[in-house]
């Protein structure tokens, strides 16, 4: 399947709908790399673009333990993350909507509850869900803030379907990454990997 039009049957069938924040939702992921380049450079952390992407969706206290082990260096993990938060902040004026995903939001925001499931912080993912206009959409905003297990585990994706009262076979789960598809599947609810169907 390579349309959203193709995912229309199953995402008619489901109770809920569960969305991806980053890459998935909203084009941030230039913005967080930008940020990221810039920590690691400072922090002498190795991160190319693949390694970026296939961290996608770890939070960043996690991305930071994971990249200074790699490069076996001791790094303060608290300032390093304030610092990488604080250059994605910088950034956010370039982020916008990933419209194929949000017109699937928008059009399914009367008819059925929706939330979000993202790795990113809470203060992070409201401000930009505010500022583009999409939060209203949303009965559940689920961030790295309310689960101790992230993604690859599926904790975020089941507390979002808990918040929205619906069981977790009975939603769909949109995706960019291989470990948020991981987490979606082990949540066992419906995964919608929307890779292909932004190219």
């Amino acid at each position: 399947m390579s349309r959203i039009s193709d995912w229309s049957e199953v995402i008619e069938q489901a109770d809920a709908l569960i969305f991806d924040m980053d890459g998935t939702l909203i084009d941030s992921m230039p913005a967080h790399y930008q940020a990221w380049r810039q920590v690691a450079d400072e922090y002498g952390l190795t991160l190319d673009r693949d390694r970026f992407y296939q961290l996608g969706g770890v939070p960043t206290y996690q991305t930071l333990q994971i990249l200074s082990a790699e490069a076996g260096v001791s790094i303060d993990l608290d300032a390093a993350k304030t610092r990488k938060e604080g250059l994605y902040r910088e950034y956010v004026s370039e982020v916008t909507e990933i419209a194929p995903i949000a017109d699937v939001a928008r059009q399914y925001a009367n008819t059925k509850p929706l939330a979000i499931a993202t790795g990113a912080g809470r203060n992070n993912a409201q401000s930009i869900l505010t500022r583009l206009g999409l939060i209203e959409m949303f009965q559940a905003v689920m961030t790295a803030d309310d689960v101790e297990n992230h993604k690859p585990a599926p904790d975020v994706f089941l507390k979002a379907a808990a918040a929205l009262g619906i069981a977790p076979e009975r939603c769909v789960a949109f995706e960019d990454t291989d470990i948020g598809l991981e987490a979606i599947r082990a949540a066992g609810m419906t995964a919608i990997d929307v890779r292909p169907l932004l190219d």
